[in-house]
Formats: C-alpha cells, sequence, structure tokens
C-alpha cells in the first residue's frame, strides 16, 4: 500500500465534507454535540491539527499546532483555508522523502517511545479516518447524508485505476 496515497484518499475525502458542511446552517457545523471534540467544526479541525502536529514531529520543523477554534475559524472558508495549508505542508514533506526514510525511527507518544515513520503516517491516516466516521455520525443525526466517499471510489473519482 502506497501510504502518500492514503493521505491523497484522506485529502479528497476532507475536501467532500467541507461542500457537505458548507451546506449546513453554520450554527449546526459549530453546535456542542457531545462529541470527542463536541462540534462538527471542532473534530474536523482536530483532524487537521493531528496531521499537521504529527508530521511536523516526523520531520522536527515545528511545534504542534494550537489554535483557539471559536477564535480562528468562524466560517467554513477559514476552515477550507486551513485544510489547504495542511495538504500543502503535507505534500511538501511526501516531496522530500527519500530512500529508507520510512522505516527510519520517530519519537511517539509522552514516553517517546520510537515507531517506524510510516507506522506514525499510518496513525495519522487512521486517526482521519477515526474521526471521519464520527462527522458521518454526526450529519445523521441531524438528517444530513454525508457524502459517501469509500476508498474504491476516491480510486476512480482520481483516475488511479483503470
Amino acid at each position: 500500500m502506497d501510504i502518500e496515497m492514503l493521505f491523497e484518499y484522506n485529502w479528497h475525502c476532507r475536501r467532500k465534507f467541507l461542500e457537505g458542511m458548507a451546506k449546513l446552517p453554520w450554527e449546526r457545523v459549530v453546535e456542542s454535540r457531545g462529541a470527542s471534540f463536541e462540534s462538527m467544526r471542532n473534530v474536523f479541525l482536530h483532524s487537521l491539527e493531528a496531521e499537521q502536529g504529527l508530521l511536523r514531529i516526523i520531520a522536527k520543523t515545528a511545534e504542534w499546532p494550537r489554535h483557539d477554534y471559536d477564535r480562528d475559524f468562524k466560517d467554513i472558508e477559514a476552515m477550507r483555508k486551513y485544510a489547504g495549508e495542511v495538504e500543502a505542508e503535507s505534500k511538501a514533506y511526501f516531496s522530500k522523502l527519500g530512500p529508507g526514510d520510512l522505516d527510519r525511527l520517530t519519537p511517539y507518544g509522552r514516553t517517546q517511545s520510537q515507531v517506524r515513520v510510516e507506522d506514525m503516517l499510518m496513525h495519522v491516516v487512521e486517526e482521519e479516518i477515526h474521526h471521519r466516521g464520527e462527522l458521518i455520525c454526526l450529519m445523521w443525526q441531524i438528517d444530513f447524508e454525508p457524502p459517501y466517499m469509500s476508498f474504491t471510489s476516491f480510486l476512480v473519482e482520481a483516475n488511479k485505476v483503470k
């Protein structure tokens, strides 16, 4: 499996979820719903911070991102802009990967355990998918149909298969 393709799948799904949330009244997007990070906006933004933060840890380039969601993200456009920044930063990281980099060890977690870079990247993918499922449920709870984005449909849409 190509780890970069899994990231491309996540980025593709994010754009679809942003399109979906843009159709909702903003009050529904930020409504406290008792989710892991309270609202759809916050769950979505947490996923972005997780990708950005974990790749920064791997690359040793910067600190974990910190945002005040209420202050920094007052509309879908602000979320879309941040999503684009995270995607661009991640693409830049992937463009610099060299032979053997995926097998390099990197610290993870409070204990500073060592894991392979590829395993850390897989954790980022899993984190995204975990919270995407949460967003799907939050949309269902308000009778809003979430975007359907299976991996295979992504492959067809992205012309990765014939």
